[in-house]
């Protein structure tokens, strides 16, 4: 579309990309000759496998471990969101505690009647 001499603002409404988007995608095909990613692009990793696999270990193995607890134990400035991030990724979810259990029909009816004895 650009070759064909379309605006960069008439080829992102085609495309509904922005037209920053766009530019971008132009600028390196002008310069490369290709539209990929390039290989390594994004942030590289604070912690290793190895790291990430303790995080799942340690909340496993204890699931009321808070993740202020695993991030002093793996010992890499990484913030929590990071360890609810692999834990998610685990299959793991954070499991709150009953307040209260359930009351079954036969519970009420008993508490109701201790309580009108008073």
């Amino acid at each position: 579309m650009k070759t064909a001499g379309w605006s960069t603002c008439r080829v992102a409404g085609q495309v509904d990309r922005s037209e920053c988007a766009v530019r971008n995608c132009w600028d390196q095909w002008t310069r490369e000759g290709t539209h990929a990613w390039k290989i390594g692009s994004g942030v590289t990793r604070k912690i290793t496998r190895r790291d990430d696999r303790r995080i799942v270990r340690q909340a496993l193995v204890d699931p009321t471990v808070t993740r202020s607890t695993i991030r002093a134990d793996v010992g890499v400035a990484i913030v929590p969101q990071t360890i609810s991030r692999h834990l998610a990724e685990a299959n793991l979810k954070s499991k709150r505690p009953f307040r209260a259990f359930p009351l079954t029909p036969e519970h009420r009816q008993l508490r109701l009647q201790w309580c009108q004895a008073k």
